[in-house]
């Protein structure tokens, strides 16, 4: 079990490495030193594990995050669904295959 206000994000590392850009844009939030440093760290790591943040500056981080490109939008999105919690949902749309217009057999054609 993980500590009560920590949040943990799998992040790839192009994914690190754009919000490590991202983070320099980002307007100043309390605790933006601390993430800087974290993202430092994680990026500098060999091995690519989950990236521990403290609640309340992952849900700062979120909320002012500039998503400048992909990369940089998925990853607040796993960081935003983090924070939430809960399951992920798809939002597909069930599909409605339409039914083959075939014409009614009729006695004269017999």
């Amino acid at each position: 079990m993980r500590p009560e206000g920590v949040v943990r994000v799998q992040w790839t590392r192009a994914e690190l490495l754009a919000l490590r850009e991202a983070i320099e844009v980002t307007p100043n939030f309390d605790g933006r030193q601390d993430v800087r440093d974290t993202f430092r760290i994680a990026v500098r790591a060999h091995r690519m594990g989950e990236v521990e943040l403290d609640g309340e500056i992952a849900e700062r981080l979120a909320n002012r995050l500039v998503p400048v490109d992909l990369a940089t939008a998925t990853a607040r999105a796993k960081l935003l669904r983090a924070v939430r919690g809960g399951p992920r949902r798809r939002m597909v749309a069930p599909v409605k295959h339409p039914q083959p217009a075939v014409a009614p057999a009729t006695a004269a054609a017999a």
